[in-house]
């Protein structure tokens, strides 16, 4: 009865921070899925402005959770795509970086977005990964997983074009790695 409970109460306190430990796990080798942005090397670096693919210069955005501008870029996001009810972040760090118990699960990764709002790029984490994980909701790329204002509001729109990207945590105080992804811009479906 004890266990029970224990998991309930787990279960419960994750809804309740806003996480969605759920999500698919895809295997290796599995086809892209339409509406994807690929990106085969890390984002250029360089004094303000943005690269070749749109992404805006780490060093003038600002971010909403830890700032991950300086860490070192050892991750490949591949490609963002959006299918039915799920985002995918196909990233090479998925079952490197090492998990931390955090928000009730073992955790190794933030996906972060990058919105443009008024001339302004801001970059903010709205969920958290398990060790493996590269799939989420879609409901989650939303302004109440975001909870920081300005984006604490955000809704994706379709036809908007967004950065997104993947670091070892930072969405709190607990740290695995100070590490990311390069940043790949992605048009909402």
């Amino acid at each position: 009865m004890r266990k029970g409970l224990l998991l309930f109460g787990l279960a419960v306190g994750i809804g309740a921070v806003g996480c969605d430990f759920s999500g698919e796990m895809p295997q290796d080798g599995a086809d892209n899925e339409t509406g994807a942005a690929r990106s085969d090397a890390p984002a250029a670096s360089g004094e303000g402005g943005s690269d070749s693919s749109g992404a805006p210069n780490l060093s003038s955005v600002v971010f909403l959770h830890g700032n991950v501008s300086n860490w070192e870029v050892t991750g490949t996001l591949r490609s963002v795509s959006v299918s039915g009810n799920s985002i995918t972040l196909d990233y090479d760090k998925a079952r490197v970086w090492p998990g931390r118990n955090t928000a009730g699960a073992s955790v190794n990764a933030n996906p972060w977005i990058l919105v443009n709002r008024n001339g302004t790029w801001y970059a903010a984490t709205w969920e958290w990964l398990r060790v493996g994980q590269t799939s989420k909701s879609r409901a989650a790329v939303r302004g109440d997983h975001i909870n920081v204002a300005p984006l604490n509001n955000f809704v994706p729109r379709s036809g908007e074009t967004y950065g997104f990207m993947v670091s070892g945590l930072a969405r709190s105080n607990v740290r695995n790695v100070l590490e990311r992804t390069n940043v790949v811009m992605f048009t909402w479906p």
